[in-house]
């Protein structure tokens, strides 16, 4: 019999660590507050995301006739983070969720084999054709909104969905449907007085518990961005070149999830540790593990020679595909100037070349921070032929930072 057991059950053997119902009933909280973000400019950057897509998003029976319920699903991603090589390379940093496979590529076929699941079912049980449509952070859904209402988790301050157990670290999906469910209710947990979050991102990306400002957010600038990097926010970025886990990785709730998964402080599992889930020893998925050509904290110089073939081939199934070469390779760059390792000058000037005037500009802005004879020499013969005006431009705030570091280590 179809019964609400038996759907989660089922979603449980397809690997989903939690799996809550809730009602297909209009979020009208969320479609005010997604306006008002808008409003107020802090989505700028994120030009899809307007007031007319809040209005079919919040609208479940927008996105399908007679929705009924809707079935939340989370796919937790936090697994074992290999060691730091001590090579004294300079590295960055990628954010956990890109450690391993694509996400989508991941739940997309589960969803979809769960949803020929619950049609198969229902035409065996009730006759009847059964509706759906799934969502993986893809398409108009308020992913967050529906956790909340089903109970899967609470909204955090940081504007991420927080779980009993998981914490934040997992993956959210959702099926909505024309079949009748009865809802699970939502959780009356909170953040309290909390805001650690708010006040360790070095960005100042949450201006406001439960907001964030889109175009100062390092995950924005890293991915989502296509343009330059604003100046001011470069030297905030640190290493960080493709996402950024500040705001989860300082949130105790976080860190309680952490320990309950037999995490050591700096990211490693322990092997031994027992966790259940529904009853059953739990079992970092595999697919979200670090890949051997992506890991955690890759080295920064091999990076900067990717030809744009090696880069669609080093990072086919990898959520880094999204940034583009010239977008990752720009934030190597930063990331480079941040770390201010001399031994980065070479492969900057030869980034300098580079077919992509984006990477230019941003390595001669890490020439600068670095600074010394050889990448300022490179500067002014690059400045004598670049035509590129951004570029030129570049040049010039990159020579006016090195200036303007001799001044200060000279006083």
């Amino acid at each position: 019999m179809l019964t609400v057991q038996t759907i989660k059950e089922y979603a449980y053997s397809l690997g989903f660590d939690t799996v809550h119902i809730t009602t297909a009933q209009e979020f009208p909280e969320a479609k005010r507050i997604i306006k008002d973000r808008i409003a107020r400019g802090l989505m700028d950057g994120l030009p899809w995301f307007t007031a007319e897509r809040a209005d079919v998003s919040c609208h479940p029976d927008a996105l399908l006739p007679d929705a009924c319920s809707i079935i939340a699903l989370g796919m937790v991603y936090l697994t074992e983070q290999p060691d730091m090589p001590e090579d004294g390379a300079p590295r960055g940093k990628i954010s956990r969720y890109a450690w391993g496979d694509d996400y989508h590529d991941i739940i997309k076929p589960r969803l979809q084999q769960f949803a020929a699941w619950l049609q198969e079912r229902a035409r065996d049980e009730v006759g009847e054709e059964l509706a759906t449509r799934l969502f993986v952070d893809t398409g108009r859904m308020v992913d967050r909104a529906v956790a909340q209402r089903a109970g899967l988790g609470w909204y955090g301050k940081n504007t991420n969905i927080l779980t009993k157990g998981w914490g934040s670290w997992l993956f959210l999906a959702e099926i909505v449907t024309n079949l009748p469910l009865p809802p699970d209710e939502p959780l009356k947990a909170n953040c309290g007085s909390c805001e650690i979050c708010l006040h360790a991102c070095p960005t100042k990306a949450l201006p406001n518990p439960y907001e964030v400002d889109t175009p100062r957010c390092i995950s924005f600038l890293t991915i989502e961005l296509r343009g330059s990097i604003p100046l001011e926010l470069r030297p905030l970025m640190g290493n960080l070149i493709f996402g950024c886990d500040i705001c989860q990785e300082v949130c105790p709730v976080n860190k309680v999830a952490e320990r309950r998964l037999g995490l050591r402080p700096q990211g490693e599992l322990i092997a031994s540790a027992q966790i259940l889930r529904r009853g059953k020893e739990f079992h970092p998925h595999p697919e979200f593990q670090p890949r051997p050509a992506v890991g955690s904290c890759p080295e920064l110089i091999p990076l900067l020679s990717l030809t744009e073939e090696q880069f669609r081939e080093r990072f086919r199934r990898s959520p880094i595909k999204r940034a583009k070469r010239r977008g990752l390779l720009r934030n190597v760059c930063v990331a480079l100037g941040n770390i201010g390792d001399p031994q980065a000058v070479p492969a900057l000037i030869g980034a300098l070349h580079d077919e992509e005037a984006l990477v230019r500009g941003h390595a001669a802005w890490a020439l600068g921070r670095i600074g010394g004879e050889e990448a300022i020499n490179a500067l002014h013969e690059a400045c004598a032929w670049e035509e590129d005006a951004e570029v030129q431009q570049e040049i010039r705030c990159a020579l006016a930072i090195e200036a303007s570091s001799k001044v200060c280590k000279s006083s």
